[in-house]
């Protein structure tokens, strides 16, 4: 593969369009998730949590926090704000008493269904088709897939 003329140029490096990236599409998400009540982070969270509704399992803090690849001290804030919204219950775990399980409140459940409408806009509000859209999402996946792979 051959290097660009200047390799130093911005516009040459991936992190800096993963980064631009990744700002215009929160910028996108915004004033979608804004008559939810939702940043972008607490629907990261939520999307968690419904997911794992849906399949009966049993969210914990320490499971949430490596699914969204955050540390468990930035996960935190989020939860107590989501818990303050009504949204969800932090419960100590049955069998274990440090582990920390994440419940969905009967709001957190109603609010799945305003949130259904979230893809389908935020598809339109981009600019670009849903194939478009997916294949972005598969190659920042392998990209993340590659990159922790570095870091182990």
């Amino acid at each position: 593969m051959d290097l660009p003329a200047d390799p130093l140029r911005l516009e040459a490096q991936v992190c800096f369009s993963l980064s631009a990236a990744a700002r215009a599409m929160v910028s996108i998400y915004r004033p979608i998730l804004e008559p939810l009540g939702l940043t972008h982070p607490q629907y990261l969270v939520m999307l968690g949590l419904w997911q794992d509704e849906r399949s009966g399992a049993t969210t914990t803090v320490t499971g949430l926090s490596a699914r969204l690849l955050l540390d468990p001290g930035t996960l935190s804030p989020l939860l107590k704000r989501l818990e303050r919204q009504g949204l969800l219950e932090r419960r100590r775990g049955t069998g274990d008493a440090r582990v920390v399980e994440l419940h969905l409140t009967a709001a957190g459940r109603a609010l799945r269904d305003e949130a259904e409408k979230v893809p389908a806009k935020v598809v339109s509000a981009s600019g670009l088709s849903l194939a478009e859209l997916e294949q972005v999402r598969d190659v920042a996946n392998r990209v993340v897939v590659a990159s922790l792979g570095t870091l182990a």
